[in-house]
């Protein structure tokens, strides 16, 4: 029971139901829209009207393929290969604490449904992560990156983040700001059953 509880709080926070937003925490502390979950370090660079630029430090996911689809259930497949990762379907048997964010990669110049991915975090107590057994799971690490972010409210599907990255993309080329264009990021924090200050982010890598 607790397994299918975890499963669904977590597959919820992929569709973006999220919680509070706040400011980054000073160093070495969570931001408060972390809540209790271990997330990425990074340090607020500028923060502009409309979005942020933070300084992310490298950090390592579990990764798998997304295949987009009108029902959702390539996100449901996608996250289960993640979730039993994490519960312990790996070469070591390991169980690992879930994370926040979990992020989707969205290719805008190729076909979502043929290259996008899931990623869950990699907790920053599990120093040495354990092989997945599943072909289709493998380990990837992010190096330190700047990255432009715009933060929002409510349940946000699929529609809402393309809207908030169609408008992060207006303002930053409106600013003369330099990005890759070709991806955005999906970023959702966590449960559905939190009925007000969602948090939902959207990214765009800096260059």
């Amino acid at each position: 029971m607790e397994m299918r509880r975890r499963l669904l709080l977590g597959l919820l926070s992929v569709l973006g139901i999220a919680v509070q937003a706040s400011d980054v925490s000073s160093q070495n502390k969570l931001p408060s829209f972390c809540r209790s979950y271990d997330c990425p370090d990074y340090q607020l660079v500028k923060q502009y009207d409309d979005f942020e630029l933070r300084q992310y430090e490298e950090s390592r996911w579990v990764t798998t393929s997304l295949k987009q689809d009108i029902f959702g259930m390539g996100i449901m497949i996608s996250f289960n290969r993640l979730f039993k990762y994490i519960s312990g379907n790996n070469a070591e048997g390991l169980k690992i604490n879930m994370t926040v964010p979990v992020i989707t990669y969205v290719p805008l110049k190729q076909p979502p449904a043929d290259n996008s991915t899931m990623s869950f975090f990699v907790p920053h107590a599990v120093e040495n992560p354990p092989k997945p057994t599943n072909p289709e799971v493998y380990l990837d690490t992010y190096p330190a990156a700047s990255v432009y972010v715009k933060s929002f409210g409510g349940y946000a599907l699929n529609k809402a983040y393309g809207d908030q990255a169609k408008a992060l993309a207006e303002n930053l080329k409106l600013l003369g700001l330099q990005f890759d264009d070709t991806n955005f990021i999906r970023v959702g924090y966590n449960s559905p059953f939190e009925l007000s200050n969602r948090h939902n982010e959207v990214w765009y890598m800096a260059k």
